[in-house]
């Protein structure tokens, strides 16, 4: 009697837990942000302007200055759930990409000038 009691609890906590999860990885607007940078990042192109792809990306989550070669800075953006690299796209010193990484491809394009 007692076994099947304890049996229905574990199995609505794991219910439970699995939910939760699928929640807060896929459902909550931080999850959805993810998403839908990933999206947006195949409207990027080589040589678009910074303010082009804030107006296509967004804010970047953090930006990275770089005084190595030709670069100017390099803009962040949070992967979804379970990608194995960031978004990643950096731009020259006239403010035009000349970079973009990645979730999908791990390369999408890349320019030497």
């Amino acid at each position: 009697m007692n076994y099947k009691r304890n049996r229905r609890i574990i199995l609505s906590l794991s219910i439970l837990i699995f939910f939760s999860f699928v929640y807060y990885f896929y459902l909550t607007p931080m999850a959805f942000k993810k998403r839908k940078n990933v999206i947006n990042l195949k409207r990027i192109e080589i040589n678009m302007t910074k303010e082009n792809v804030i107006k296509i990306m967004g804010k970047p989550d953090f930006s990275i200055l770089s005084f190595l070669n030709d670069v100017d800075s390099m803009y962040c953006y949070e992967p979804p759930f379970a990608a194995a690299d960031g978004i990643y796209i950096q731009f020259n010193k006239k403010n035009e990409v000349n970079g973009i990484i990645g979730v999908e491809d791990n390369q999408i394009g890349w320019v030497k000038n």
